[in-house]
């Protein structure tokens, strides 16, 4: 029994720890029914600390995000997208209190501990209206792991849908809430 607990809060930590986690916000004042079009910001794109073939996927999702909510891309839009990253270190422990064995040849071990670092990737989306230059709506996306090679473009796109699902904000009664 209180093995399967282990497992359970073992892989609830796991889980928890591989989540994406998303903050916004945004200009209350804004009817951001108003936007039809949006530009990205190709500076920012090359400013970005990524290779090329990430700031492709950056785009690419971005694009597919933006043209479901129905707005079109334009070199003039009504929106001006900048993208933003960074990372940080994470470092984890991993415990394993009991001792154990004896298996095989009669070994036995000790409690013992690991630890390990890993790079934590963020994204933040700023909009920004074209014509009044002033930010309407910011989303950002963190929890990401920025060396996992195999899984990256899945992460980018999954951490860029995630984020994009509270643009436009919903509105409630006539106002945002």
């Amino acid at each position: 029994m209180k093995l399967k607990l282990l497992v359970m809060t073992a892989f609830c930590i796991l889980l928890s720890s591989c989540a994406l986690t998303t903050s916004y916000d945004f200009d209350k004042t804004v009817d951001f029914s108003n936007y039809k079009s949006f530009t990205i910001y190709q500076q920012g794109i090359d400013k970005l600390k990524l290779n090329d073939i990430d700031k492709s996927r950056i785009i690419r999702a971005l694009e597919d995000q933006l043209k479901s909510k129905g707005l079109t891309e334009s070199a003039d839009g009504d929106l001006i997208v900048n993208v933003l990253a960074s990372s940080k270190k994470v470092i984890n422990v991993d415990n394993d209190p009991y001792w154990n064995g004896p298996w095989g040849w009669g070994y036995y071990w000790a409690p013992s501990s690991t630890v390990y670092e890993t790079r934590e990737g963020k994204l933040t989306f700023h909009l920004v209206d074209s014509k009044k230059n002033i930010l309407v709506w910011e989303g950002m996306v963190d929890g990401f792991d920025v060396g996992n090679i195999k899984n990256k473009e899945e992460q980018i796109n999954k951490a860029i849908q995630k984020i994009f699902n509270y643009y436009p904000p919903k509105k409630k009664n006539n106002s945002y809430y």
